[in-house]
């Protein structure tokens, strides 16, 4: 018998809810999909993370290179679309070309337009996810 393989993602969240990451955390263990979760409570810690900076200028061993990074837009310290601008600027961004879903509860007119005009940005989810909402999405987004 011929098993099928699952391939298996290294997911970033990137939320200043500690409640909102924690269930996305969930939703997404469910997922045999899944591989590693790292979480990143702004843009800037998710940005020193990803570019060895900060707290984590001695990148380790336990460094682990997100495939799918979800980000907030509304978080404190710096936002998501400041996080995508920077992130998607880099080096380590063109190498490894994650793939961006912005996440949020509520949309303003503007945000859509940024959202849609930013080739980077793979797609828009709203908050909170579904299994079904990620599931799609880790069919989907590949």
């Amino acid at each position: 018998m011929i098993e099928s393989k699952i391939n298996k993602y290294n997911i970033m969240l990137i939320d200043d809810d500690f409640s909102t990451s924690r269930f996305h955390q969930i939703v997404f263990e469910r997922l045999p999909t899944t591989k590693n979760i790292i979480f990143s409570r702004n843009g800037k810690d998710a940005l020193d993370y990803l570019l060895g900076e900060g707290q984590y200028k001695n990148k380790t061993d336990n460094f682990i290179e997100p495939d799918l990074i979800l980000v907030d837009l509304n978080m404190p310290v710096m936002n998501g679309f400041r996080f995508i601008e920077l992130y998607t600027a880099t080096k380590n961004f063109k190498e490894n070309r994650p793939k961006i879903v912005v996440l949020s509860t509520s949309l303003i007119d503007e945000e859509k337009e940024k959202i849609e005009s930013n080739d980077d940005i793979d797609m828009f989810l709203n908050k909170p996810l579904t299994k079904e909402m990620v599931a799609n999405l880790m069919t989907n987004i590949w």
